[in-house]
């Protein structure tokens, strides 16, 4: 592999072979690519641009995906479902609308704290 580095630090252009054996040595060698290259006699800026460019032919390329919108379900197909919202009425004219899905116990302790309040 020396002798490849040798070549490709005495080359003012890379294959993507040359390119490619280089990236993995210095990626092999766990330094880190400013010190891989002075070591050798390579460019830094030159590891990165290659480094770069393979980064990038390897991502995915960003597509679009269909997305179908629904319309929400009416009231009538809520409560043929058994979704249906709740409304409680409490002491002087309050209001508590209750959601589908709803926890008992919280709508309890709720009542009951705004009841003891008055």
């Amino acid at each position: 592999m020396d002798a490849r580095l040798a070549r490709a630090a005495a080359s003012n252009y890379w294959t993507e072979a040359e390119a490619q054996a280089v990236l993995e040595a210095c990626e092999a060698s766990g330094l880190s690519v400013a010190e891989f290259a002075r070591r050798h006699g390579l460019g830094p800026q030159r590891l990165r641009w290659w480094k770069k460019r393979r980064a990038e032919e390897a991502a995915p390329a960003l597509a679009f995906v269909p997305v179908h919108v629904a319309a929400p379900p009416s009231p009538e197909a809520q409560r043929a479902a058994g979704a249906v919202s709740m409304e409680v009425l409490l002491a002087r004219g309050r209001r508590i609308r209750v959601e589908p899905g709803f926890d008992a116990g919280e709508v309890a302790r709720l009542v009951r704290a705004l009841e003891e309040a008055c």
